[in-house]
């Protein structure tokens, strides 16, 4: 085992908006103005784009707040936070400081059996599915920011004892949260992080604070060089990986995946999912990422192993609501 380096592109389209994928790619030097995109990036040059998309849009939030979120907002709250004697008691002036200066996302703290856990639940109502995905991508983002900077605070590894995420990012693997090195489930909405209760009195250092992004950005790199442990892909995610591959029907990828069509569908369905809808969910998030480039129909058919463009077209008009050359037409 061995942490996860890479994350799709298609989580920073969702977060950031497709449109604006090349020009963070650009000044980021990942790919030079008008070249072809990487299907996937490091996961620090995720963060990278990140921290540039909210210079250019002078918004923390990324958009998913009733109004934009100035940079420094960040800033107070881990301010806030170190202000307190131990991991406990950040924790507590974290989750009570984010109740004023963020109003995108709620902040809560709660003891169980052995765990601290830090739920991070958006507060805004997604218009459509595509909003739901964008709020529970930047809910992963934020809740790493978060453990990067309690990291930082504690000087600790921190290691989750365990992680929820958002069931609507169950189809595209939730690669991000595996970046934290602990087992991941779906189910909800938002993300939570169980921090073990002995953790709970680590000290907080006496250490300086400068401005947002350099202290959690290096623990983030630090945290990855570290190698910390990620739990293996569980099943959705490896049939994820099957279909990146090129990998279209479930022969194929119960077969790459070393298994029986019956027991890839039973191992599914013990998680509430079907290949069906896997394969549904990738394509047509990958029919969005396709038609923003000026591809022949005929071959983006072909690259999601579709037959021909009579089937491309009754896809897309079940999946994206339209034609693809209307939908394309929408995106120009």
């Amino acid at each position: 085992m061995g942490i996860v380096p890479q994350v799709d592109t298609s989580y920073l389209a969702a977060l950031v908006g497709t449109a604006r994928v090349p020009l963070l790619f650009a000044k980021a030097g990942l790919a030079p103005a008008g070249g072809a995109l990487p299907d996937r990036l490091d996961m620090a040059d995720f963060w990278l784009c990140c921290a540039e998309n909210i210079r250019l849009s002078n918004d923390e939030s990324h958009g998913t707040a009733p109004q934009p979120v100035p940079p420094g907002s960040l800033s107070l709250l881990v301010m806030a936070a170190k202000e307190a004697d131990t991991l406990d008691g950040a924790l507590h002036r974290l989750t009570e400081a984010a109740r004023l200066v963020r109003a995108e996302v709620r902040l809560t703290l709660a003891h169980g059996r052995g765990i601290m856990r830090l739920t991070i639940t958006p507060t805004v109502p997604a218009p459509d599915a595509e909003g739901s995905v964008r709020m529970a991508i930047y809910c992963e983002c934020f809740a790493i920011v978060i453990h990067c900077a309690l990291r930082w605070m504690t000087g600790r590894r921190l290691d989750p004892v365990r992680v929820r995420g958002a069931a609507d990012l169950q189809a595209m693997g939730g690669e991000l949260l595996l970046a934290l090195g602990a087992p991941v489930s779906r189910r909800g909405s938002g993300v939570s992080i169980d921090y073990a209760a002995q953790d709970q009195t680590a000290p907080i250092l006496p250490r300086r604070y400068t401005a947002w992004g350099e202290a959690e950005f290096a623990t983030f790199l630090d945290m990855l060089a570290q190698g910390d442990p990620v739990p293996l892909a569980s099943d959705h995610a490896r049939v994820i990986e099957a279909l990146r591959s090129g990998l279209h029907s479930q022969d194929e990828v119960a077969a790459a995946l070393g298994t029986s069509v019956a027991t890839l569908r039973r191992r599914l369905a013990q998680a509430n999912l079907s290949f069906r809808d896997i394969s549904a969910a990738f394509r047509t998030r990958r029919l969005k990422d396709l038609l923003a480039t000026q591809m022949p129909l005929a071959d983006i058919a072909e690259q999601l192993g579709l037959s021909d463009e009579r089937s491309l077209r009754r896809f897309a008009r079940d999946h994206l609501g339209a034609p693809p050359a209307e939908y394309r037409g929408r995106l120009a």
